[in-house]
């Protein structure tokens, strides 16, 4: 009985990865390196004028037709005196496309400008990755 139970242990577990390494094999493009089943759209870079909103719970700028959510002005919030909710700002960035939405883009903060100064952020990809 212990013989049996053993051997259907050790085939179970060896069916285990067997499936595994196929299903994490198969994903696999033509170069060789894994391929993502969602595509990442190319950023494009951009200046925009406008003023901070809050558009479905999110910091954004709406300028041109579109609305561009970003977080990193969100950390100067409340240690860059009166920047607000309705302030006018100047950002500078890169932008890729929300899904689902072809008036929405996010932006990639590289440069704020508020009441004439310039506050730079840095990049910071590598860190954190895509949002």
């Amino acid at each position: 009985m212990k013989k049996t139970r053993c051997i259907f242990m050790i085939a179970l577990i060896g069916l285990l990865c067997a499936g595994s390494l196929w299903a994490g094999g198969r994903d696999r493009g033509s170069d060789g390196r894994k391929s993502s089943a969602r595509t990442v759209a190319a950023a494009e870079a951009v200046t925009i004028n406008g003023t901070l909103q809050l558009v479905e719970g999110r910091i954004a700028v709406v300028a041109d037709g579109k609305t561009y959510y970003t977080s990193s002005v969100q950390r100067l919030i409340g240690f860059v005196d009166g920047l607000k909710e309705g302030a006018a700002v100047r950002l500078e960035g890169s932008a890729t496309a929300v899904p689902l939405n072809s008036n929405a883009k996010f932006l990639r903060v590289t440069k704020l400008t508020f009441n004439g100064k310039t506050y730079d952020f840095p990049d910071t990809a590598g860190g954190f990755g895509r949002w």
